[in-house]
């Protein structure tokens, strides 16, 4: 109560400006420390100021040991549709894959949200120890993983989705990478892109997005047909060193394979396509920024869609900046076997660029307000 107010809205106001500000009277000292006394407490509160300092150094952190991280990923984990999620939702003590109707899983889900933070929860975890590979003996499906750093963030309908920065091990800078993709007397520039188009894509596996809507409404028809969101994964055959094509085994792993990528197209055409909307359906009760979809003032879609497709991966001769094959417009780039884990939207981006890097910075520790 003996902080001179006037002299801290001066000192705001200089701060505010951008103005580095060194405390010089009494009363501009008592000031200072009642600011660090509210940002060590801010630093305990989700979402505040200060927490979002801490994070963007932990960040920073991590960027000056590892260097620049490798991959950005991002995953929505459907909690009304996974089988998983509505087993911890229900009273049952026996697991059955077997889902209850529409209705009734929206409101287990709706009724009990701890199952879904539960259940998103275990979901973060099994990736992070499969996939990434983290604390076991197989190295990561991207490679051996040296860092992550992920944020949460609360979506509309209050379910949870992961932003995560991956750092792989040895992996090097983007002004190296350039250095060497630019080498004329290098093999680095095939293998780099051979490395990014065998983890991450960005079209379909089996034709075009008409053709697969197609295939997908002949498989709706059938009766054993079921929606792929709401199951789970069919692990593959035994692994046998046999590559003869003709025996049991051999067909065994062509068939899975086959199952896998009609089930993964069948995903992404399900969960990862956008739809530009200009608005919700007007609502008096609603307010304006509410009721607007993803076309900004200008008419263009606030998520950049429709990306830019190229037939192949291209490489700029100039800059070394490398355009990644892409068929799809509507449709963001993903890794096709975690699609097929967590049968929801993913999207997988390469980090080339170390321009990036502020960018995501900034949107990661902005998220924590909305966790």
């Amino acid at each position: 109560m003996s902080v001179d107010l006037k002299v801290l809205s001066e000192l705001t106001k200089r701060m505010t400006d951008g103005e580095k500000v060194q405390p010089e009277t009494e009363q501009e000292k008592l000031c200072f420390k009642l600011i660090n006394d509210l940002d060590h407490v801010n630093g305990h509160v989700s979402g505040s100021i200060t927490q979002k300092k801490y994070m963007r150094n932990e960040i920073w952190s991590l960027i000056s040991y590892f260097g620049a991280p490798s991959w950005f990923i991002t995953f929505s984990p459907a909690d009304n549709m996974h089988p998983i999620s509505l087993y911890f939702a229900d009273t049952q003590e026996t697991f059955s894959p077997e889902l209850k109707p529409n209705d009734e899983r929206y409101r287990l889900i709706s009724q009990n949200p701890v199952a879904g933070a539960r259940f998103f929860h275990f979901m973060v975890e099994m990736f992070i120890k499969h996939v990434l590979g983290v604390g076991q003996e197989h190295p990561g499906l991207y490679g051996k993983t040296a860092a992550y750093y992920g944020a949460v963030e609360q979506q509309g309908r209050l379910t949870l989705h992961l932003h995560m920065l991956l750092w792989i091990l040895n992996s090097l800078s983007p002004q190296e990478i350039r250095d060497r993709i630019m080498d004329p007397n290098s093999d680095f520039q095939k293998k780099m892109v051979e490395y990014l188009e065998s983890v991450h894509v960005g079209e379909f596996m089996t034709g075009t997005m008409d053709e697969v809507k197609e295939q997908v409404h002949e498989n709706i028809k059938a009766e054993e047909c079921q929606d792929p969101t709401q199951t789970l994964p069919d692990p593959p055959p035994e692994f046998t060193d046999c590559d003869c094509e003709k025996c049991e085994s051999c067909e065994n792993i062509a068939n899975w394979w086959e199952i896998f990528k009609n089930t993964v197209d069948d995903l992404v055409l399900r969960s990862n396509v956008h739809q530009c909307r200009t608005s919700i359906p007007a609502d008096e009760k609603k307010s304006k920024k509410e009721r607007r979809g993803c076309i900004n003032k200008h008419g263009n879609c606030k998520a950049q869609f429709p990306r830019q497709i190229f037939e192949e991966t291209q490489v700029d001769p100039k800059t070394g900046a490398l355009n990644f094959k892409k068929g799809e417009k509507w449709i963001n780039t993903l890794t096709p076997i975690v699609t097929y884990l967590l049968r929801c939207n993913t999207d997988i981006t390469s980090l080339l660029s170390g321009t990036a890097m502020p960018l995501l910075l900034m949107y990661l520790t902005m998220l924590q307000s909305l966790a």
